[in-house]
C-alpha cells in the first residue's frame, strides 16, 4: 500500500457548520476497476479530513493483496468522525465498501456514522440552476472551479492497470490527481447547496414597495428579505411571482391583482342564495327574501363578490381568502401594505410561495 499525506487549505465560502463542526466531518471518494462489486476490485480511497487542520490522504493498493489494508485504514480513521461527505457515495462508494468489507469479514461498517450525499442534496436545483447533468465536474463548471486533471474515472481504469505492469511516478500522479481534486472540489462546491438553504432558511424582511408597471397598467409588490448569501445570482419565475436572489438578498415579486372576487362562506349550508343578484345571504336574514327569489345555497355559489386589489398566495397565510372561482387553487388576499408589519407573517408569505419548488435540506 502507498500512504499520501498533504496539508489543504480550504477556501471555500460555504459555512460547514450547517452541516457539522469541521472535526466532525470527513470527505471521501473512491476509484475502483469498474462499476460492479462482484467483479471490480479497489485501487484508491482518497479522504479530507480536520485535525489541528485540514489534509488530503490517499491510500492506494499496488495490488489486490493492500485492499484489507487500505480498507482497515480508511474505517479506523471513520472512526473518529460523525458525518461522511461524499458525491453519489449513497449510490456508488458506500455500497462498494460494505460488499468489500462482508466479502473480507472485516469488523467495519458505516452504522455509525451520518452519510452527507451532496449529489442527492442538489437534485432539487437541476432544474433551477438549468443543469444539464448533476456530474461533479459540472457543478464545478458553474461555480468556476478549474481543475487541473482531464480524465474521467472510467478512463483511468486502463492507466491502473497499465501502472501495474509498468508502474511509473507520471501514471501513479496521474491516478493521485483524478481522486485528489475530486476529493478537494467537495468543500468548493457545496456552495452550490448554498441556494437550498438560501431557500429553505429564515428570512427577514428588510424593505417593501409597491410598484406601478406603465407598460402594462398592472401593479406588483416587492418585498426585499435578507437570506443566506448564493455564489451566482439566480432568477425564478413561478406563475404570479418573480423571485431573485443576488449575494445576500432574495427579492420577491409578486404580481397583484386588480378587480373582482369571490369570498366563499365555509357553513353554506347557513346561507341561501340569491341568482338575481349572484350573491349568498345568512338564513337569518334570507327569511325575509321571497321564496322564488332565493333557493338553498352549495358551496360553489355560497359567496359574496369583493372588488379591489389583491395579493396571491399558495395559501392562506393572511385571512380572510378569496378566490377568482370555487375550485381554484390560487387564493388571494385584500391587499394592504400592513400586511407585511409583522414578521413572522412575512416570513410565513414567502416561505409559502418558495414553498412551490419543493426544496428540502
Amino acid at each position: 500500500m502507498i500512504r499520501i499525506e498533504k496539508p489543504i487549505e480550504l477556501n471555500t465560502s460555504f459555512d460547514l457548520s450547517l452541516i457539522a463542526p469541521p472535526e466532525d466531518i470527513m470527505f471521501f471518494d473512491i476509484e475502483t476497476t469498474g462499476l460492479s462489486v462482484w467483479k471490480s476490485g479497489l485501487y484508491l480511497i482518497g479522504l479530507l479530513t480536520y485535525d489541528d487542520g485540514w489534509k488530503l490522504i490517499q491510500y492506494f493498493c499496488e495490488d489486490v493483496s493492500d485492499e484489507v489494508t487500505v480498507l482497515s485504514n480508511f474505517f479506523t480513521l471513520l472512526s473518529t468522525k460523525k458525518v461522511l461527505i461524499s458525491f453519489n457515495g449513497d449510490g456508488f462508494d458506500i455500497p462498494f465498501l460494505t460488499h468489500m468489507v462482508e466479502q473480507y469479514e472485516l469488523p467495519f461498517s458505516f452504522d455509525n456514522v451520518s452519510s452527507f450525499d451532496i449529489f442527492k442534496k442538489i437534485r432539487p436545483l437541476k432544474k433551477l440552476l438549468e443543469l444539464p447533468n448533476l456530474k461533479l465536474k459540472t457543478c464545478e463548471k458553474f461555480l468556476g472551479i478549474y481543475r487541473e486533471d482531464q480524465f474521467s474515472g472510467g478512463e483511468l481504469i486502463n492507466v491502473y492497470f497499465d501502472w501495474q505492469q509498468n508502474p511509473t511516478e507520471e501514471k501513479l500522479n496521474c491516478l493521485l490527481l483524478h481522486n485528489a481534486e475530486d476529493i478537494e472540489n467537495m468543500p468548493n462546491v457545496l456552495p452550490i447547496l448554498s441556494y437550498i438553504y438560501a431557500l429553505t432558511g429564515d428570512f427577514s424582511l428588510k424593505s417593501q414597495e409597491l410598484v406601478d408597471l406603465p407598460s402594462t397598467g398592472k401593479k406588483v409588490f416587492s418585498l426585499t428579505y435578507s437570506c443566506l448569501s448564493v455564489p451566482i445570482p439566480l432568477d425564478i419565475k413561478l406563475d404570479n411571482w418573480f423571485i431573485n436572489i443576488t449575494e445576500s438578498e432574495l427579492n420577491l415579486c409578486a404580481a397583484l391583482y386588480e378587480g373582482e372576487l369571490k369570498f366563499f362562506y365555509p357553513d353554506y349550508q347557513n346561507y341561501y342564495y340569491l341568482p338575481m343578484e349572484d350573491k349568498a345571504i345568512h338564513k337569518s336574514v334570507a327569511e325575509f327574501v321571497d321564496r322564488k327569489y332565493r333557493k338553498k345555497a352549495c358551496a360553489k355559489n355560497c359567496y359574496q363578490k369583493v372588488n379591489g386589489l389583491f395579493l396571491p398566495e399558495p395559501e392562506p397565510i393572511f385571512s380572510p381568502t378569496l378566490l377568482k372561482e370555487y375550485k381554484d387553487k390560487l387564493l388571494y388576499a385584500k391587499f394592504d401594505e400592513g400586511l407585511f408589519c409583522d414578521d413572522t407573517l412575512a416570513g410565513n408569505y414567502l416561505k409559502s410561495v418558495l414553498g412551490q419548488l419543493k426544496i428540502k435540506t
